[in-house]
């Protein structure tokens, strides 16, 4: 149970309102420049600290959004579910039940509202984005965990049915898979799959930085070594001096890969009494 639990274990210039698998330039590019400073937040002093830099870009979408996009109510779910999964590293107890509930709002919002246009078309990013939420949620308990694991899988794999080069997409699906027993679909091989297919299609250095990531923490819990300095190597290239990187490094010199280290966080209460509906 421990282990199957685990895995399961993640304005008023009116837009058209319209479901589409695309979403506008500004919303791309704004997404992408959002989640590239996270990989070197912390390396060097600045005026600002991340949640207030965080808060200065959620205030321009909400000014800049309603003209630039294209599908605004979409538009808005995504950046809403980014803000709050961003918000989570710093404004709030990752644990907290304020945080929890925040969580549980917004992916369901995000459930339903894709459940009503999915013929129309999703964009990858709401998949992914509610995927993360749902994933981080769903650690609260094993009864949680077990009632919405296969559903983040299959938001990962509907992101990359739409665009099967998302490296983000593939990132996760592949975590997903490293921790999920053989019966549902999982496994260390076919996680590495995704990893490789996730460094392949990575346009940004984030992304690069993640995907030579969790290829090197395969290799080392593979005992091959060398691999696993190769790809921590690229990892760095992307993102020099990192942090994050070098507590991994000081983690692997005692044995420990990151998956082991992150199935030893995973914070799943197996006492939490909980009914989901």
């Amino acid at each position: 149970m421990r282990k199957i639990a685990i895995f399961l274990g993640i304005f008023f210039i009116a837009a058209p309102l319209f479901c589409s698998e695309k979403i506008s330039d500004y919303a791309e590019q704004k997404i992408l420049q959002i989640l590239n400073p996270y990989v070197v937040f912390g390396l060097k002093a600045t005026e600002e600290s991340p949640l207030q830099r965080l808060m200065a870009w959620e205030a321009e979408v909400e000014h800049d959004l309603p003209s630039a996009a294209i599908d605004l109510e979409q538009e808005r779910l995504i950046f809403e579910s980014l803000f709050l999964m961003e918000k989570r590293h710093y404004q709030y107890d990752p644990k907290s039940p304020e945080m929890y509930k925040k969580l549980k709002e917004q992916f369901k919002k995000n459930d339903q509202w894709i459940s009503e246009h999915e013929k129309e078309g999703i964009n990858r990013w709401l998949y992914l984005f509610t995927g993360d939420m749902t994933s981080c949620y769903m650690m609260r308990s094993i009864p949680a965990t077990l009632y919405y694991g296969l559903g983040v899988k299959r938001l990962y794999e509907n992101a990359i049915k739409v665009d099967p080069s998302f490296a983000y997409g593939h990132i996760n699906l592949g975590i997903w898979k490293y921790y999920a027993p053989g019966i549902f679909g999982g496994g260390a091989k076919k996680a590495l799959k995704h990893y490789e297919a996730a460094a392949k299609g990575a346009k940004t250095d984030k992304a690069k930085y993640i995907a030579n990531l969790y290829l090197s923490q395969y290799w080392f819990e593979k005992k091959d070594m060398e691999k696993c300095a190769e790809f921590l190597d690229k990892a760095e290239e992307c993102s020099p001096g990192n942090k994050e990187l070098a507590l991994i490094r000081k983690v692997n010199t005692r044995g420990i890969s990151l998956f082991e280290f992150n199935r030893s966080e995973s914070g799943i209460d197996e006492n939490t009494d909980e009914e989901e509906e």
